[in-house]
């Protein structure tokens, strides 16, 4: 019942994905791009040199992707019933953070191709493999892939806030979150952020600087961007992190440390800005898929 749901949510949604056959992918193939795949969810063939002896068998689906240090993939596994503390796993397995990595060249991912019209390819991985499909959004001069997902807390899903130029997550269709809002002004993001101050959303006080998000992640073709304290006021900032979470120090969409938010802008048409809000852990929306329509 819950596949037939999650199915038919996907079609009505979006009438003109398309789904093709599941494929069998090398994790080192340069058509899976993991940027934004590190929390979600994969499903996986090892390979039997290393899923012999070690695994009892060589598919297993729903694995989490922990970390991508160099020529290796980190999964998280103890859902499906590996266990990092296992002897057979010795040398591959991080007991500490509950985790074990393998090589890339040993891992190929079980891909189903699904594409809508002007759209890239859809993601191969999920926040639930079982529970989540992926549909096609479309807003104004946008689009992006998005999940819909079907949980005991109810029916999660993105939807475009077509007067407020906006997209935002949802439970059982309630008050809406926003995930993605977009803007568009001809002197790029340095004119934009007076507009958001006399709207309220980026406080206006001279201690709060626009930089670049260095340590923020941004699809090829995008540059990362946040409003950041200075002065006195980082000073009094960090002194109250010391204690408590602060507010952002610099409005609703300035830095945040109780969530990920920051602001992107297209490095070929830098009028075009957008400001996402991940949440803490992933708010359902995939940056890299992310296309501009003039």
């Amino acid at each position: 019942m819950k596949h037939a749901l999650v199915a038919s949510l996907l079609l009505a949604a979006s009438s003109c994905a398309a789904m093709a056959e599941e494929l069998i992918v090398p994790a080192t193939d340069p058509s899976l791009v993991f940027t934004f795949a590190i929390g979600k969810q994969i499903n996986v063939r090892f390979a039997d040199s290393f899923a012999k002896g070690r695994l009892q068998q060589a598919d297993v689906d729903d694995l989490v992707i922990y970390e991508l240090p160099d020529g290796k993939i980190c999964l998280y596994g103890q859902h499906k019933g590996i266990d990092p503390a296992a002897p057979e796993l010795a040398g591959f397995a991080r007991p500490e953070s509950g985790d074990f990595c393998v090589p890339l060249s040993d891992v190929s991912v079980k891909v189903v191709p699904q594409s809508a019209e002007g759209a890239p390819n859809a993601p191969f991985y999920a926040t639930d493999k079982k529970s989540c499909a992926w549909v096609w959004n479309r807003g104004k001069g946008i689009g992006l892939w998005t999940e819909t997902c079907t949980f005991d807390t109810g029916r999660w899903d993105v939807h475009y806030d077509e007067v407020n130029d906006l997209f935002a997550l949802r439970v059982d269709a309630g008050e809406p979150y926003p995930v993605l809002r977009q803007y568009s002004n001809a002197g790029g993001i340095e004119a934009l952020i007076p507009d958001l101050k006399a709207k309220g959303l980026v406080l206006d006080d001279a201690e709060c600087l626009l930089q670049p998000a260095t340590d923020q992640l941004a699809p090829p073709g995008w540059s990362a961007w946040n409003v950041m304290p200075s002065g006195k006021r980082k000073e009094a900032f960090d002194a109250q992190l010391q204690e408590e979470v602060p507010d952002p120090p610099c409005g609703e969409l300035g830095l945040a440390v109780d969530h990920i938010g920051y602001f992107m802008v297209s490095n070929d048409n830098a009028e075009r800005v957008v400001h996402v809000n991940l949440g803490q852990d992933g708010t359902m929306i995939d940056l890299g898929s992310i296309t501009l329509v003039k």
